[in-house]
This record gives structure tokens, C-alpha cells and sequence, in this order.
């Protein structure tokens, strides 16, 4: 996941940290955690309310973050504002993944087989 170097400085950050919430601290860790768990778990953003703990967040948490620009409220939970901008998207990430996976079976077929090598090819398709 990306953080913006810029964050510590960014209006919305300022705002946050400035609001009067004693919780305002924890509201800007979980949006943070909330990054991490969103790309670990491949939602494209989506942070479901059942996920809170996980980002040691609170309905309150999720408010503020709200109040203040970072997430947007939808059915089931939160959606991170601008994430599909500034974040690889899950399916970006698995074509990436994929094709790594059968750049190293033709390099690995290449390496013990030869250059005109192609039983790379059914490995994968998943034919072994």
C-alpha cells in the first residue's frame, strides 16, 4: 500500500488532529490500519464494519474519518476515499502476480530445459 509522504501535512490530516474528539489519534491510526487491512485483505478500499477491531477502530473512529474527508459511509461499512487513485487495485495486483508466476516457470523451464523449452506452457495452464 501507498502512504502519501505528504500526509502528516494534508488538510485533512490537520483537520482531523485538530478536531476536539479525544478519539482523534485513534481515528487517524485506523485509517491507516484500514489501508493495510484493505490491500492485505484485496477490498479495493472497502472496510467493512465487522473489520473495525481489526483496524483498532470504533464506530466513533469511523465518524470522525468520516467528518473529515478520509472515508465515505456505504451499505455494510466505509469505502476510503480516492483509494482506486492512489492504490493499486486487487485486480491490477493479481495480473502482476500472475504474470511473475509464469515469467518464473518459463525462466525456470528455460534454465533446465533450453531457450526452445515450451512445458512451461501446460504448467501454466495448470496441466502438470
Amino acid at each position: 500500500m501507498r502512504l502519501d509522504s505528504g500526509i502528516a501535512s494534508h488538510d485533512k490530516t490537520l483537520a482531523l488532529l485538530n478536531d476536539p474528539s479525544p478519539r482523534r489519534w485513534q481515528a487517524m491510526a485506523s485509517y491507516m490500519f484500514g489501508l493495510g487491512w484493505s490491500g492485505e485483505h484485496g477490498t479495493d478500499g472497502f472496510i467493512p464494519v465487522t473489520a473495525l477491531p481489526f483496524i483498532h477502530g470504533t464506530k466513533a473512529t469511523a465518524a470522525l474519518l468520516v467528518k473529515h474527508g478520509f472515508w465515505t459511509s456505504t451499505e455494510g461499512g466505509w469505502r476510503v476515499r480516492n483509494f482506486a487513485i492512489r492504490q493499486e487495485l486487487a485486480v491490477v495486483t493479481a495480473a502482476k502476480k500472475e504474470a511473475q508466476r509464469i515469467g518464473a516457470l518459463k525462466a525456470n523451464c528455460n534454465r533446465w530445459h533450453g531457450a526452445n523449452c515450451t512445458c512451461w506452457q501446460d504448467r501454466a495452464k495448470g496441466v502438470a
